[in-house]
Formats: C-alpha cells, structure tokens, sequence
C-alpha cells in the first residue's frame, strides 16, 4: 500500500516538474498579470480621485444655487408676478438634501477606499480572482456615482425650479 502511494505520489510530482517544464514562460504571464491588476488598481485609485473632485465641484454649485436662493429678498420671494414662490422651508429642504447626498458620498467614498485596500492585499494572494473583484468592484462604483450624480441633478433641478432660471 505504502509502495503503490509512493508510486502515485513520485508520478505527481514527476508530471508538475514536466509541466513546469513545459511552459517555460508562466513565470513571465504571472508577472505580466500581477503587472495589469497594479495598473487597473492604479487606475482605479486615480478614477477614484477624479471622481471625488468632480462631486466636491457639483456639490458646491448646487450649495451656491441653494445660498443664492436662500438669500434672495423677501420682496423677490412673495412677489406675485413669480410663477413659484420660494418658502424657507423649501430651502431648508433642498439644504437637507444637500447634506444627506454629501454624507451619503462621504460614507461611499470611505467603503471604496477600504475595498481598494483590501484588493491591493489580495493582489499578491491570487491574481485572477483579484482581478475578477476588481472588475465588480468597479462596475459598482460606476452604479453608485450615476446613482448619486441623478440625486444631485434632482435637486439641482429643483433649486433652478425655484430660483426661475
């Protein structure tokens, strides 16, 4: 029994040394891989970045339309000639919005630079399976920024609904 495992094991092993032997380039494609999955967290580290300054951008404009609302004269608020008329309470409203989208945003940004982390760990675990999270993790991502994008442009449109522009 012993004797027919030893044989067993000596073939297995015989016949991964012959493998390895065959494709004298694995090392090279497991480089090049472990070379495409850094890009792509690259990348998706840099696209990360872009995006936060282009919600940071957004968010302000949305804020000044909200302040400029907010501080428009109580003549120009009651006028009756004014096809909506602004209540504080609007403001208030749409503010709210504002702060729950950018909480929101805050909170999604911090969950995506703790899976960044967690990938680039993995990285070195197992490539292709690193490289398949990664794919999810960036369709996600691209979900979740439309998503908050069609938020914002919401109330973006109704702060102009208000403001008559």
């Amino acid at each position: 029994m012993l004797r027919v495992f030893l044989l067993f094991f000596f073939l297995w092993a015989q016949s991964a040394v012959v493998a390895a032997a065959a494709d004298p380039f694995a090392p090279i494609q497991e480089r090049e891989s472990q070379f495409r999955q850094e890009n792509q967290l690259q990348q998706l580290q840099r696209d990360q970045q872009i995006n936060q300054l282009r919600q940071q951008q957004d968010l302000g404009r949305v804020q000044r339309e909200i302040d400029n609302l907010r501080n428009q004269p109580n003549d120009l608020r009651n006028d009756p000639r004014a096809t909506t008329t602004v209540q504080p309470s609007d403001v208030d409203r749409m503010q709210l919005d504002l702060n729950r989208l950018q909480n929101e945003q805050q909170l999604k940004r911090l969950q995506a630079d703790q899976r960044l982390l967690q990938l680039q760990k993995q990285q070195s675990v197992n490539v292709q399976r690193t490289q398949q999270q990664t794919n999810e993790f960036t369709r996600q991502q691209q979900i979740e920024r439309l998503q908050q994008k069609q938020k914002l442009d919401d109330i973006e449109d109704e702060v102009r609904r208000f403001s008559g522009k």
